[in-house]
């Protein structure tokens, strides 16, 4: 859970549906590189656009994505919007059915259970939530790895795991 914090939204803990801060630094960085490199989305947010919302980039999308957001975070504590987000967050495809879930991704992408991942397939797993078809470690390993090294860097940095916990080759 603390992971998936450092790396998807790591002021969940002290916002209110929407990361100012983040939004200000996304905006700050787009108009720097003069393209959308980041995007501002809390897990509030994410779950709000999976669970009621289509991903078609819009600003009326993105309008209706933030006040929904204020309004689940009004109703409903921490916890409960990080349970329901980890129990529907989309982790891929496997044939005509939607993989949902971190318990269900684990299964889909690795044959066991979540709590039998080492620090390196977690932080994949982490990491294939920002788009499990761009970062499939099945059809683009080599992408998924970089992806992989990046969660891991984000937890090194923050303290979450020692260098020399993972592995970063495989």
């Amino acid at each position: 859970v603390t992971g998936l914090q450092a790396v998807e939204d790591r002021n969940f803990k002290n916002h209110f549906g929407i990361d100012f801060r983040g939004l200000a630094r996304a905006i700050w960085v787009n108009i720097k590189e003069g393209e959308f490199q980041q995007g501002a989305s809390t897990i509030t947010q994410q779950m709000v656009r999976s669970c009621f919302l289509s991903n078609t980039k819009t600003i009326s999308r993105k309008v209706k994505e933030a006040m929904y957001s204020l309004i689940i975070e009004a109703r409903f504590d921490k916890k409960t919007i990080l349970e329901a987000y980890l129990n529907q967050a989309y982790l891929g495809q496997q044939g005509n059915q939607s993989v949902h879930g971190i318990a269900a991704g684990s299964e889909f992408w690795f044959g066991r259970d979540l709590k039998s991942l080492r620090t390196e397939e977690m932080a994949l797993l982490i990491g294939v939530i920002q788009g499990p078809a761009y970062w499939d470690p099945r059809k683009k390993p080599e992408r998924a790895k970089i992806r992989r090294a990046t969660v891991l860097k984000v937890w090194v940095e923050l303290g979450l795991v020692m260098v020399g916990q993972h592995i970063t080759a495989a």
